[in-house]
């Protein structure tokens, strides 16, 4: 019986890894997942500047830029469950993959200064993922 489950788990796991079958989808994708991380990282960089101005919680700013990072990070593992086309969708992959890894290290240094009480350094921390953020709505316009 156990093994059956473990069989009917890896089937529905290997289910969820979704295959691009052309080059454009596989864009699409990308832009997809940077737009989503985009959204996540503009969303913690608002925190951390009301961190800047005592306008926000300890608490609140925890919960914000955990969920922040928790959706970056899932974002990130659906678009690198995704299959590349070919060749050509790998370096694109590759480059996202960089991009979407700058961003939820950046998220985990917020969330790790925020819930050790040194609120007065998120707006600094924030600051570094300015170029990330960028960059993420760059590639989203691009390939939308």
């Amino acid at each position: 019986m156990k093994r059956l489950l473990a069989l009917v788990l890896v089937g529905a796991l290997t289910g969820c890894v979704s295959p691009s079958r052309t080059d454009r989808d596989f864009e699409l994708k990308a832009g997809n997942s940077a737009k989503a991380v985009a959204s996540s990282v503009a969303a913690a960089i608002l925190g951390a500047e009301a961190a800047g101005r005592h306008k926000a919680t300890g608490p609140y700013l925890s919960v914000l830029i955990g969920n922040a990072e928790k959706d970056a990070l899932s974002v990130q593992s659906t678009f690198d469950s995704v299959q590349p086309p070919d060749g050509v969708a790998d370096q694109l992959r590759g480059t996202v993959d960089d991009l979407l890894s700058s961003a939820t290290t950046g998220l985990a240094k917020l969330r790790i200064a925020c819930r050790r009480g040194e609120l007065a350094s998120l707006p600094r921390l924030a600051d570094a993922l300015r170029s990330t953020l960028v960059e993420l709505r760059a590639l989203a316009d691009k390939f939308q």
